[in-house]
């Protein structure tokens, strides 16, 4: 497999009134293709930080950042906009692009009838469950194709049985769609449980 990602001593250091804050330190890995990473740590270590600098939303102090392809971001929160219908919602990120051409919106129909949504395409966020919302997230995420997709909590606001299933949903989606995976989580559980989704698919296709 190749890398796709490669992430070489990131440093991170803020200015505070009493001081320098140094939040990451020559961090360094890298992910290939078709992986799903997880990296665990408690709030406030620093992780949401460098997957906002690896998308380039922050900077860094120094190091550096190589990445082979588009990247995806999903945050805590799906996002969505409560006025605009499920359709229009996954559509947002290909707006936003100016990349509106009917082969994308035909794509995104697909999504949506791959992944159980298409009945839904002309209801609104408030009419869905949480698991569903996050599903929709995806599939917007998903309709700009992205090569690498960067997770930042993405499920932390669900409650815990429902994040199992979104999560194991979710995996299976980025499987089929053969999209890398970067997520980070402060819990263990939840990064333990992609670990072994990993191993097992691995285990699979031998």
């Amino acid at each position: 497999m190749k890398k796709i990602l490669e992430v070489k001593d990131i440093c991170k250091t803020y200015q505070a009134k009493n001081g320098e804050i140094e939040a990451l330190k020559n961090i360094n890995f890298d992910v290939k293709e078709g992986e799903y990473i997880s990296i665990i740590g408690p709030s406030g270590c620093g992780k949401s930080t460098l997957l906002s600098i690896i998308s380039g939303l922050e900077s860094k102090t120094s190091g550096e950042v190589y990445i082979d392809g588009k990247i995806g971001y999903m945050l805590q929160k799906d996002n969505l906009l409560e006025w605009r219908t499920i359709y229009n919602n996954v559509l947002l990120g290909l707006e936003i692009q100016k990349n509106i051409t009917p082969e994308n919106k035909e794509y995104v129909l697909e999504l949506l009838k791959k992944y159980g949504l298409y009945e839904f395409k002309d209801k609104y966020p408030m009419q869905l469950s949480g698991g569903m919302r996050q599903r929709v997230a995806l599939i917007r995420t998903l309709a700009i194709r992205p090569n690498i997709l960067l997770l930042d909590e993405a499920f932390s606001a669900l409650d815990y049985q429902t994040r199992l299933m979104v999560t194991e949903d979710i995996y299976k989606i980025l499987k089929n769609e053969n999209i890398t995976a970067l997520m980070v989580t402060h819990d263990i559980s939840e990064g333990r449980f992609q670990s072994r989704q990993q191993l097992e698919f691995a285990q699979q296709n031998i």
